[in-house]
Protein backbone atom coordinates (compact mmCIF):
# COMPACT_ATOMS: atom_id res chain seq x y z
CA UNK A 1 0.00 0.00 0.00
CA UNK A 2 1.14 3.40 -1.26
CA UNK A 3 0.56 6.27 1.95
CA UNK A 4 2.23 9.07 0.08
CA UNK A 5 -0.17 10.79 -2.88
CA UNK A 6 1.40 12.67 -5.42
CA UNK A 7 0.57 15.92 -6.73
CA UNK A 8 0.04 19.42 -4.45
CA UNK A 9 -2.03 19.72 -1.41
CA UNK A 10 -5.97 19.07 -1.78
CA UNK A 11 -6.44 20.68 1.23
CA UNK A 12 -6.73 16.69 3.47
CA UNK A 13 -4.21 15.50 5.73
CA UNK A 14 -3.08 12.87 3.35
CA UNK A 15 0.51 12.68 2.92
CA UNK A 16 2.33 14.27 -0.48
CA UNK A 17 5.22 13.83 -2.10
CA UNK A 18 5.68 16.72 -4.99
CA UNK A 19 9.13 17.16 -7.61
CA UNK A 20 10.32 20.17 -7.57
CA UNK A 21 10.60 22.15 -10.39
CA UNK A 22 13.97 24.43 -9.69
CA UNK A 23 13.36 26.81 -12.80
CA UNK A 24 9.78 27.81 -10.70
CA UNK A 25 11.72 28.20 -7.55
CA UNK A 26 15.09 29.97 -6.28
CA UNK A 27 17.34 27.88 -4.07
CA UNK A 28 20.07 29.01 -2.54
CA UNK A 29 22.35 25.50 -3.07
CA UNK A 30 20.87 22.82 -5.70
CA UNK A 31 21.86 19.68 -5.89
CA UNK A 32 24.22 19.00 -8.15
CA UNK A 33 22.35 15.74 -9.38
CA UNK A 34 19.67 14.17 -8.45
CA UNK A 35 16.26 15.71 -8.26
CA UNK A 36 14.36 17.56 -5.47
CA UNK A 37 11.24 15.92 -3.66
CA UNK A 38 9.28 17.98 -1.44
CA UNK A 39 7.64 15.99 1.12
CA UNK A 40 4.01 17.47 3.25
CA UNK A 41 3.42 14.58 6.25
CA UNK A 42 -0.05 14.23 6.92
CA UNK A 43 -1.47 11.94 9.97
CA UNK A 44 -0.43 8.58 8.43
CA UNK A 45 1.32 6.48 10.93
CA UNK A 46 4.93 7.18 10.76
CA UNK A 47 6.24 3.50 10.55
CA UNK A 48 4.20 3.48 7.86
CA UNK A 49 5.74 6.25 5.99
CA UNK A 50 9.21 5.46 6.70
CA UNK A 51 8.52 1.99 4.84
CA UNK A 52 6.95 3.60 1.94
CA UNK A 53 9.59 6.22 1.51
CA UNK A 54 11.70 3.06 1.91
CA UNK A 55 10.29 1.42 -0.65
CA UNK A 56 10.23 3.99 -2.95
CA UNK A 57 13.95 4.89 -2.70
CA UNK A 58 14.63 1.59 -3.27
CA UNK A 59 12.43 1.58 -6.49
CA UNK A 60 14.30 5.16 -7.87
CA UNK A 61 17.78 3.42 -7.45
CA UNK A 62 16.71 0.25 -9.50
CA UNK A 63 15.95 2.73 -12.31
Amino acid sequence: MSFFGLGWSWGGFESLAVLVNLSDRKIRKAPDDGAIIRLQIGLEDVADLIQDLERGFAAAEAI
